[in-house]
Protein backbone atom coordinates (compact mmCIF):
# COMPACT_ATOMS: atom_id res chain seq x y z
CA UNK A 1 0.00 0.00 0.00
CA UNK A 2 1.60 3.38 -1.03
CA UNK A 3 1.54 6.34 1.27
CA UNK A 4 -1.06 8.11 0.02
CA UNK A 5 -3.53 5.24 0.10
CA UNK A 6 -2.07 4.83 3.67
CA UNK A 7 -2.74 8.48 4.65
CA UNK A 8 -6.00 8.56 2.97
CA UNK A 9 -7.50 5.38 5.33
CA UNK A 10 -6.14 7.09 8.13
CA UNK A 11 -8.02 10.09 7.59
CA UNK A 12 -10.77 7.66 7.24
CA UNK A 13 -10.72 6.04 10.48
CA UNK A 14 -10.06 9.42 11.98
CA UNK A 15 -13.32 10.81 10.54
CA UNK A 16 -15.25 7.60 11.85
CA UNK A 17 -13.92 8.21 15.26
CA UNK A 18 -14.20 11.64 15.90
CA UNK A 19 -15.50 13.95 13.14
CA UNK A 20 -18.66 11.21 11.84
CA UNK A 21 -19.44 11.21 15.58
CA UNK A 22 -19.49 14.32 16.53
CA UNK A 23 -21.37 15.36 13.79
CA UNK A 24 -24.06 12.97 14.82
CA UNK A 25 -24.24 14.17 18.45
CA UNK A 26 -24.37 17.96 16.65
CA UNK A 27 -27.32 16.79 14.81
CA UNK A 28 -28.89 15.48 17.43
CA UNK A 29 -28.69 18.24 19.72
CA UNK A 30 -29.60 20.45 17.00
CA UNK A 31 -32.76 18.12 16.68
CA UNK A 32 -33.35 18.75 20.38
CA UNK A 33 -33.17 22.63 20.37
CA UNK A 34 -35.47 22.76 17.18
CA UNK A 35 -38.13 19.85 18.88
CA UNK A 36 -40.95 22.40 18.85
CA UNK A 37 -40.82 23.51 15.55
CA UNK A 38 -40.22 20.04 14.39
CA UNK A 39 -43.41 18.73 15.73
CA UNK A 40 -45.26 21.64 14.05
CA UNK A 41 -43.27 20.55 10.74
CA UNK A 42 -44.00 17.02 10.99
CA UNK A 43 -48.03 17.93 11.40
CA UNK A 44 -47.75 19.65 8.17
CA UNK A 45 -46.24 16.82 6.68
CA UNK A 46 -48.55 14.44 7.65
CA UNK A 47 -51.46 16.38 6.83
CA UNK A 48 -49.91 16.99 3.06
CA UNK A 49 -49.25 13.42 3.19
CA UNK A 50 -53.48 12.40 4.39
CA UNK A 51 -54.42 15.02 1.70
CA UNK A 52 -52.24 13.83 -1.57
CA UNK A 53 -53.27 10.21 -0.77
CA UNK A 54 -50.08 8.31 -1.60
CA UNK A 55 -52.78 5.13 -1.57
CA UNK A 56 -56.11 4.38 -3.62
CA UNK A 57 -59.00 4.18 -0.87
CA UNK A 58 -60.22 0.63 -0.67
CA UNK A 59 -61.39 -1.30 -3.84
CA UNK A 60 -62.14 0.36 -7.47
CA UNK A 61 -65.41 -1.49 -8.56
CA UNK A 62 -66.40 -1.58 -12.43
CA UNK A 63 -70.18 -1.77 -13.09
CA UNK A 64 -70.46 -3.45 -16.77
CA UNK A 65 -73.49 -4.80 -19.03
CA UNK A 66 -74.96 -8.59 -19.65
CA UNK A 67 -72.52 -11.17 -20.01
CA UNK A 68 -71.16 -12.20 -23.04
CA UNK A 69 -70.47 -8.70 -24.18
CA UNK A 70 -68.07 -6.26 -25.01
CA UNK A 71 -68.40 -4.61 -21.74
CA UNK A 72 -67.73 -7.90 -19.96
CA UNK A 73 -64.72 -8.44 -21.86
CA UNK A 74 -63.59 -5.14 -21.39
CA UNK A 75 -64.16 -5.82 -17.63
CA UNK A 76 -61.87 -8.71 -17.24
CA UNK A 77 -59.23 -6.85 -19.24
CA UNK A 78 -59.39 -4.19 -16.93
CA UNK A 79 -59.23 -6.27 -13.86
CA UNK A 80 -56.28 -8.62 -15.33
CA UNK A 81 -54.33 -5.45 -15.69
CA UNK A 82 -55.05 -3.82 -12.25
CA UNK A 83 -53.91 -7.46 -10.76
CA UNK A 84 -50.62 -7.07 -12.53
CA UNK A 85 -49.70 -3.87 -10.94
CA UNK A 86 -51.12 -4.36 -7.35
CA UNK A 87 -54.32 -2.76 -7.68
CA UNK A 88 -57.92 -4.59 -7.01
CA UNK A 89 -60.76 -3.77 -9.19
CA UNK A 90 -64.04 -5.39 -8.68
CA UNK A 91 -66.74 -6.16 -11.78
CA UNK A 92 -70.46 -6.10 -11.29
CA UNK A 93 -72.79 -7.07 -13.70
CA UNK A 94 -75.75 -4.69 -14.30
CA UNK A 95 -78.92 -5.70 -16.57
CA UNK A 96 -78.93 -1.81 -18.49
CA UNK A 97 -78.09 1.80 -17.79
CA UNK A 98 -80.80 2.34 -15.28
CA UNK A 99 -79.46 -0.05 -13.14
CA UNK A 100 -76.16 1.67 -13.57
CA UNK A 101 -77.87 5.09 -12.83
CA UNK A 102 -79.35 3.97 -9.38
CA UNK A 103 -76.18 2.80 -8.60
CA UNK A 104 -74.52 6.14 -9.45
CA UNK A 105 -76.43 8.18 -7.74
CA UNK A 106 -76.93 6.01 -4.68
CA UNK A 107 -74.78 6.79 -1.98
CA UNK A 108 -74.75 3.50 -0.25
CA UNK A 109 -73.44 1.98 -3.37
CA UNK A 110 -69.88 0.67 -3.80
CA UNK A 111 -70.09 1.55 -8.23
CA UNK A 112 -67.67 4.23 -9.09
CA UNK A 113 -66.71 3.54 -12.57
CA UNK A 114 -68.88 2.53 -15.63
CA UNK A 115 -68.90 2.12 -19.42
CA UNK A 116 -71.48 4.46 -20.92
CA UNK A 117 -72.10 4.26 -24.58
CA UNK A 118 -72.10 7.70 -26.68
CA UNK A 119 -75.64 8.79 -26.45
CA UNK A 120 -76.78 6.56 -23.72
CA UNK A 121 -76.56 9.61 -21.36
CA UNK A 122 -75.01 13.07 -20.79
CA UNK A 123 -72.68 14.91 -17.95
CA UNK A 124 -76.44 15.68 -16.67
CA UNK A 125 -77.08 12.00 -16.29
CA UNK A 126 -73.98 11.24 -14.15
CA UNK A 127 -73.43 14.91 -12.57
CA UNK A 128 -70.70 13.18 -10.29
CA UNK A 129 -68.35 11.42 -12.91
CA UNK A 130 -66.10 12.47 -15.41
CA UNK A 131 -64.67 10.82 -18.34
CA UNK A 132 -61.31 9.14 -19.24
CA UNK A 133 -62.07 8.95 -22.87
CA UNK A 134 -63.82 6.18 -25.24
CA UNK A 135 -61.78 3.42 -24.83
CA UNK A 136 -63.56 0.92 -27.42
CA UNK A 137 -66.04 1.03 -30.73
CA UNK A 138 -69.46 -0.34 -30.40
CA UNK A 139 -71.30 -0.54 -33.73
CA UNK A 140 -75.24 -0.62 -34.00
CA UNK A 141 -75.83 -4.46 -35.63
CA UNK A 142 -79.12 -5.17 -37.24
CA UNK A 143 -79.42 -8.80 -37.91
CA UNK A 144 -82.40 -10.07 -39.79
CA UNK A 145 -83.66 -13.29 -41.26
CA UNK A 146 -85.14 -14.23 -45.16
CA UNK A 147 -84.57 -12.61 -47.94
CA UNK A 148 -82.21 -9.90 -48.45
CA UNK A 149 -83.68 -6.62 -47.50
CA UNK A 150 -82.50 -3.17 -48.93
CA UNK A 151 -84.41 -0.39 -47.92
CA UNK A 152 -82.89 3.54 -47.33
CA UNK A 153 -84.37 3.49 -44.04
CA UNK A 154 -84.57 -0.40 -42.00
CA UNK A 155 -86.34 1.37 -39.04
CA UNK A 156 -88.98 2.09 -41.16
CA UNK A 157 -89.19 -0.79 -42.50
CA UNK A 158 -89.35 -2.59 -39.18
CA UNK A 159 -91.85 -0.35 -37.72
CA UNK A 160 -94.22 -2.83 -37.57
CA UNK A 161 -92.51 -5.80 -38.36
CA UNK A 162 -91.34 -8.00 -34.52
CA UNK A 163 -87.95 -6.66 -33.71
CA UNK A 164 -85.84 -7.23 -30.65
CA UNK A 165 -84.11 -4.37 -29.63
CA UNK A 166 -82.48 -4.78 -26.07
CA UNK A 167 -83.62 -5.37 -22.68
CA UNK A 168 -85.25 -2.60 -20.70
CA UNK A 169 -82.77 0.71 -20.02
CA UNK A 170 -80.32 -1.09 -22.21
CA UNK A 171 -77.83 0.84 -24.56
CA UNK A 172 -79.51 -1.39 -27.27
CA UNK A 173 -83.17 -0.35 -26.30
CA UNK A 174 -82.34 3.60 -25.76
CA UNK A 175 -80.24 4.24 -29.41
CA UNK A 176 -83.34 1.78 -31.17
CA UNK A 177 -85.27 4.39 -29.45
CA UNK A 178 -83.68 7.33 -30.84
CA UNK A 179 -82.68 6.52 -34.41
CA UNK A 180 -86.47 5.04 -35.07
CA UNK A 181 -87.78 8.52 -33.66
CA UNK A 182 -85.41 10.16 -35.98
CA UNK A 183 -86.59 9.35 -39.46
CA UNK A 184 -90.26 8.00 -37.95
CA UNK A 185 -91.20 10.51 -35.27
CA UNK A 186 -94.07 9.83 -32.82
CA UNK A 187 -93.47 5.77 -33.03
CA UNK A 188 -93.38 5.60 -29.75
CA UNK A 189 -92.95 2.23 -28.12
CA UNK A 190 -94.71 -0.58 -30.06
CA UNK A 191 -95.86 -3.78 -28.67
CA UNK A 192 -93.29 -5.45 -31.62
CA UNK A 193 -90.39 -4.07 -30.21
CA UNK A 194 -89.63 -6.72 -28.11
CA UNK A 195 -87.27 -5.86 -25.17
CA UNK A 196 -85.68 -8.96 -25.17
CA UNK A 197 -81.96 -10.01 -22.93
CA UNK A 198 -79.29 -10.59 -25.97
CA UNK A 199 -79.35 -14.84 -25.26
CA UNK A 200 -83.02 -14.77 -25.78
CA UNK A 201 -82.80 -12.59 -28.43
CA UNK A 202 -80.83 -14.28 -30.74
CA UNK A 203 -82.61 -17.78 -29.82
CA UNK A 204 -85.90 -16.07 -31.08
CA UNK A 205 -84.34 -14.57 -33.92
CA UNK A 206 -82.48 -18.27 -34.93
CA UNK A 207 -85.46 -19.85 -33.99
CA UNK A 208 -88.14 -17.67 -36.59
CA UNK A 209 -89.64 -16.41 -33.66
CA UNK A 210 -88.67 -12.45 -34.63
CA UNK A 211 -88.09 -11.20 -38.03
CA UNK A 212 -84.49 -8.87 -36.46
CA UNK A 213 -82.44 -8.11 -33.83
CA UNK A 214 -80.97 -4.72 -33.11
CA UNK A 215 -77.76 -4.91 -30.58
CA UNK A 216 -75.16 -2.33 -30.00
CA UNK A 217 -71.91 -4.15 -29.22
CA UNK A 218 -68.28 -4.93 -29.89
CA UNK A 219 -67.32 -6.82 -33.03
CA UNK A 220 -65.30 -9.30 -30.41
CA UNK A 221 -68.82 -9.88 -28.49
CA UNK A 222 -69.36 -13.48 -28.39
CA UNK A 223 -72.63 -12.09 -29.08
CA UNK A 224 -71.89 -10.92 -32.31
CA UNK A 225 -69.75 -13.37 -33.18
CA UNK A 226 -72.56 -15.88 -32.94
CA UNK A 227 -74.43 -14.38 -35.07
CA UNK A 228 -72.02 -13.72 -37.55
CA UNK A 229 -70.96 -17.29 -37.78
CA UNK A 230 -74.50 -18.23 -38.56
CA UNK A 231 -74.84 -17.97 -42.48
CA UNK A 232 -78.78 -17.84 -42.30
CA UNK A 233 -78.49 -14.60 -40.39
CA UNK A 234 -77.89 -11.75 -42.37
CA UNK A 235 -76.95 -8.28 -41.77
CA UNK A 236 -78.49 -5.02 -42.78
CA UNK A 237 -76.90 -2.66 -44.68
CA UNK A 238 -77.56 1.56 -43.44
CA UNK A 239 -77.29 3.37 -46.79
CA UNK A 240 -78.07 6.53 -45.20
CA UNK A 241 -75.21 6.41 -42.91
CA UNK A 242 -73.64 9.55 -43.44
CA UNK A 243 -76.77 11.35 -42.95
CA UNK A 244 -77.61 9.67 -39.47
CA UNK A 245 -73.75 10.91 -38.32
CA UNK A 246 -74.54 13.99 -39.31
CA UNK A 247 -77.97 14.30 -37.50
CA UNK A 248 -76.05 12.58 -34.58
CA UNK A 249 -72.38 13.63 -34.17
CA UNK A 250 -72.01 10.76 -31.29
CA UNK A 251 -72.27 8.72 -34.21
CA UNK A 252 -69.03 7.22 -36.37
CA UNK A 253 -69.58 5.27 -39.93
CA UNK A 254 -67.74 1.79 -39.78
CA UNK A 255 -67.51 -0.65 -42.55
CA UNK A 256 -67.68 -4.51 -42.54
CA UNK A 257 -65.84 -4.94 -45.70
CA UNK A 258 -67.06 -7.29 -48.54
CA UNK A 259 -65.91 -11.00 -48.02
CA UNK A 260 -64.89 -10.03 -44.07
CA UNK A 261 -66.99 -12.47 -42.02
CA UNK A 262 -65.81 -15.38 -44.09
CA UNK A 263 -63.58 -14.98 -47.23
CA UNK A 264 -64.13 -18.06 -48.42
CA UNK A 265 -68.07 -18.20 -48.87
CA UNK A 266 -67.43 -14.17 -49.19
CA UNK A 267 -69.53 -13.46 -46.63
CA UNK A 268 -71.16 -10.36 -46.88
CA UNK A 269 -71.33 -10.44 -50.41
CA UNK A 270 -70.83 -6.29 -50.47
CA UNK A 271 -69.62 -3.34 -48.13
CA UNK A 272 -71.83 -2.85 -45.34
CA UNK A 273 -71.90 0.56 -43.68
CA UNK A 274 -73.00 0.49 -39.89
CA UNK A 275 -73.53 3.02 -37.22
CA UNK A 276 -71.25 2.81 -34.30
CA UNK A 277 -70.69 4.43 -31.35
CA UNK A 278 -68.06 4.91 -28.77
CA UNK A 279 -67.58 3.54 -25.14
CA UNK A 280 -66.66 5.41 -22.76
CA UNK A 281 -65.17 5.07 -19.42
CA UNK A 282 -66.64 6.99 -16.88
CA UNK A 283 -65.22 7.35 -13.02
CA UNK A 284 -66.00 9.51 -9.63
CA UNK A 285 -64.73 12.29 -9.89
CA UNK A 286 -62.29 11.77 -6.57
CA UNK A 287 -60.96 8.69 -8.25
CA UNK A 288 -57.47 7.86 -6.79
CA UNK A 289 -55.11 9.30 -9.58
CA UNK A 290 -53.47 5.54 -9.51
CA UNK A 291 -56.66 4.29 -10.26
CA UNK A 292 -57.14 6.76 -13.34
CA UNK A 293 -53.73 5.85 -14.54
CA UNK A 294 -54.04 2.22 -14.69
CA UNK A 295 -57.50 2.13 -16.59
CA UNK A 296 -55.54 4.75 -19.27
CA UNK A 297 -52.61 2.28 -19.72
CA UNK A 298 -55.24 -0.47 -19.61
CA UNK A 299 -56.92 0.75 -22.20
CA UNK A 300 -53.82 1.75 -23.96
CA UNK A 301 -52.39 -1.48 -23.52
CA UNK A 302 -55.87 -3.50 -24.82
CA UNK A 303 -55.75 -1.54 -28.08
CA UNK A 304 -52.58 -1.68 -29.03
CA UNK A 305 -53.30 -6.10 -28.72
CA UNK A 306 -56.38 -6.42 -29.75
CA UNK A 307 -57.46 -6.90 -33.26
CA UNK A 308 -59.29 -4.28 -33.93
CA UNK A 309 -61.81 -5.12 -36.93
CA UNK A 310 -62.97 -1.97 -37.41
CA UNK A 311 -59.45 0.05 -37.43
CA UNK A 312 -59.68 3.79 -35.25
CA UNK A 313 -57.00 6.68 -35.96
CA UNK A 314 -54.56 6.79 -33.35
CA UNK A 315 -55.67 4.03 -31.26
CA UNK A 316 -57.68 3.89 -28.50
CA UNK A 317 -57.94 5.10 -25.99
CA UNK A 318 -59.47 8.86 -27.43
CA UNK A 319 -61.23 12.14 -26.23
CA UNK A 320 -64.19 11.72 -29.12
CA UNK A 321 -67.54 12.48 -27.05
CA UNK A 322 -67.19 15.85 -25.97
CA UNK A 323 -70.37 15.40 -23.65
CA UNK A 324 -68.98 13.68 -20.80
CA UNK A 325 -66.04 16.45 -19.43
CA UNK A 326 -62.43 14.23 -18.89
CA UNK A 327 -60.89 14.45 -15.68
CA UNK A 328 -57.92 16.47 -14.59
CA UNK A 329 -55.72 12.64 -14.93
CA UNK A 330 -56.66 12.22 -18.48
CA UNK A 331 -56.49 15.77 -19.59
CA UNK A 332 -52.71 15.17 -19.02
CA UNK A 333 -52.77 12.20 -20.78
CA UNK A 334 -54.51 13.20 -23.57
CA UNK A 335 -52.65 16.31 -24.09
CA UNK A 336 -49.17 15.61 -22.87
CA UNK A 337 -48.97 11.55 -23.34
CA UNK A 338 -47.53 9.08 -20.76
CA UNK A 339 -44.82 9.91 -18.48
CA UNK A 340 -41.13 8.40 -19.03
CA UNK A 341 -41.45 7.52 -14.93
CA UNK A 342 -44.30 4.89 -15.61
CA UNK A 343 -41.73 2.92 -17.68
CA UNK A 344 -39.11 2.55 -14.48
CA UNK A 345 -41.23 3.17 -10.98
CA UNK A 346 -44.17 0.89 -9.93
CA UNK A 347 -47.94 2.49 -11.11
CA UNK A 348 -48.73 3.61 -7.58
CA UNK A 349 -45.98 5.41 -6.49
CA UNK A 350 -45.34 6.61 -11.05
CA UNK A 351 -48.92 8.27 -10.43
CA UNK A 352 -47.99 9.56 -7.25
CA UNK A 353 -45.02 11.28 -8.03
CA UNK A 354 -47.30 12.43 -11.67
CA UNK A 355 -49.54 14.25 -9.48
CA UNK A 356 -47.11 16.34 -7.33
CA UNK A 357 -44.53 17.23 -9.54
CA UNK A 358 -45.18 20.86 -9.30
CA UNK A 359 -44.41 20.34 -5.47
CA UNK A 360 -41.51 18.39 -6.23
CA UNK A 361 -40.17 20.95 -8.61
CA UNK A 362 -40.61 23.62 -6.62
CA UNK A 363 -38.87 21.89 -3.77
CA UNK A 364 -36.05 21.68 -6.35
CA UNK A 365 -35.65 25.02 -6.74
CA UNK A 366 -36.02 25.59 -3.48
CA UNK A 367 -33.40 22.78 -2.65
CA UNK A 368 -30.15 25.00 -2.09
CA UNK A 369 -31.23 28.01 -0.81
CA UNK A 370 -33.34 25.36 2.02
CA UNK A 371 -29.56 23.83 2.60
CA UNK A 372 -28.43 27.20 3.26
CA UNK A 373 -30.81 27.61 5.52
CA UNK A 374 -30.39 24.62 7.23
CA UNK A 375 -26.55 25.79 7.76
CA UNK A 376 -27.49 28.74 9.03
CA UNK A 377 -29.93 27.44 11.40
CA UNK A 378 -26.86 24.45 12.32
CA UNK A 379 -25.04 27.80 13.28
CA UNK A 380 -27.70 29.49 14.94
CA UNK A 381 -27.92 26.58 17.14
CA UNK A 382 -25.06 26.46 18.14
CA UNK A 383 -24.32 29.93 18.72
CA UNK A 384 -27.33 30.31 20.70
CA UNK A 385 -25.86 26.84 23.00
CA UNK A 386 -22.78 28.89 23.69
CA UNK A 387 -24.71 32.04 24.30
CA UNK A 388 -27.31 30.39 27.24
CA UNK A 389 -24.09 29.45 28.86
CA UNK A 390 -22.36 32.36 28.45
CA UNK A 391 -25.56 34.05 30.39
CA UNK A 392 -25.48 31.62 32.97
CA UNK A 393 -22.05 32.59 34.00
CA UNK A 394 -23.38 35.99 34.15
CA UNK A 395 -25.39 35.25 36.67
CA UNK A 396 -22.97 33.22 38.63
CA UNK A 397 -20.91 36.10 38.44
CA UNK A 398 -23.12 38.09 40.61
CA UNK A 399 -23.69 35.39 42.97
CA UNK A 400 -19.99 35.33 43.75
CA UNK A 401 -19.82 39.11 43.95
CA UNK A 402 -22.57 38.66 46.56
CA UNK A 403 -21.66 35.82 48.47
CA UNK A 404 -20.40 36.52 52.02
CA UNK A 405 -19.98 33.31 53.32
CA UNK A 406 -17.93 29.78 52.36
CA UNK A 407 -20.83 27.43 51.56
CA UNK A 408 -22.33 30.60 49.38
CA UNK A 409 -19.47 30.75 47.28
CA UNK A 410 -19.24 26.81 47.69
CA UNK A 411 -22.56 26.52 45.68
CA UNK A 412 -21.26 28.55 43.14
CA UNK A 413 -18.48 26.41 42.42
CA UNK A 414 -20.73 23.69 42.21
CA UNK A 415 -22.54 25.34 39.68
CA UNK A 416 -19.59 26.49 37.71
CA UNK A 417 -18.44 22.83 37.68
CA UNK A 418 -21.61 21.83 36.18
CA UNK A 419 -21.67 24.30 34.11
CA UNK A 420 -17.99 23.27 32.80
CA UNK A 421 -19.14 19.61 32.54
CA UNK A 422 -21.99 20.83 30.35
CA UNK A 423 -19.73 23.00 28.18
CA UNK A 424 -17.23 20.04 27.43
CA UNK A 425 -20.73 18.33 26.35
CA UNK A 426 -21.82 20.82 23.87
CA UNK A 427 -21.50 20.32 20.57
CA UNK A 428 -20.18 23.85 18.84
CA UNK A 429 -19.71 24.73 14.84
CA UNK A 430 -16.15 25.14 13.55
CA UNK A 431 -16.36 28.75 13.56
CA UNK A 432 -17.56 29.42 16.94
CA UNK A 433 -14.87 27.37 18.26
CA UNK A 434 -13.60 30.29 19.83
CA UNK A 435 -16.49 31.17 21.61
CA UNK A 436 -16.16 27.46 23.02
CA UNK A 437 -12.53 28.06 24.22
CA UNK A 438 -13.07 31.54 25.57
CA UNK A 439 -16.33 29.97 27.77
CA UNK A 440 -14.34 27.42 29.39
CA UNK A 441 -11.22 29.66 30.12
CA UNK A 442 -14.04 32.14 31.56
CA UNK A 443 -15.30 29.57 33.95
CA UNK A 444 -11.57 28.35 34.83
CA UNK A 445 -11.05 31.85 35.87
CA UNK A 446 -13.92 32.24 38.28
CA UNK A 447 -13.47 29.03 39.67
CA UNK A 448 -10.25 30.48 40.80
CA UNK A 449 -11.91 33.81 41.98
CA UNK A 450 -13.87 31.67 43.91
CA UNK A 451 -11.40 29.91 45.62
CA UNK A 452 -9.30 32.85 46.38
CA UNK A 453 -12.79 34.51 47.63
CA UNK A 454 -13.01 31.32 50.03
CA UNK A 455 -9.45 31.77 51.46
CA UNK A 456 -10.42 35.43 52.41
CA UNK A 457 -13.35 34.67 54.05
CA UNK A 458 -11.29 31.49 55.73
CA UNK A 459 -9.00 34.29 57.17
CA UNK A 460 -11.01 37.03 58.54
Amino acid sequence: MGRSSRDFVTFVRQYLRYDLRRELIAWWKIAKFYLPIGLVVAALALAILVYIEPFPRGHTVLAIGQRGTLSRDLGDAFQSYFERHGLTLDIRSRPGLDAVEKDIHDPGSDINASFVVSGAGSAADYPDLVSLGNVAIAPAWLFYRGETVKVDDPFQYYRDRPIAVGAPGTVSARLFATLMDLNNPGTGDRPNFLKLPNQEAVAQLRAGTIDALFIVDGFASPVIQQLLSDPTVKLMNFPLVDAYVRRLPFLRKVTVPRGAIDIGEVRPGSDIALLASSVNLLVEKDTHPAVQWAFLLASREISLKSDNFFPVADNLPQYRDRSFPLSPIATRFYTSGVPGIFSYLPLWLAALLENVWIVLLALLLLGLPLFNKIIGYRGFASQKLLWLHFWELRYLEDELVAARTVGEVGSVMERLSLLDAKTTETWVQDDQMRHYFTLRRNISSMLQDAQKKISLLQKS
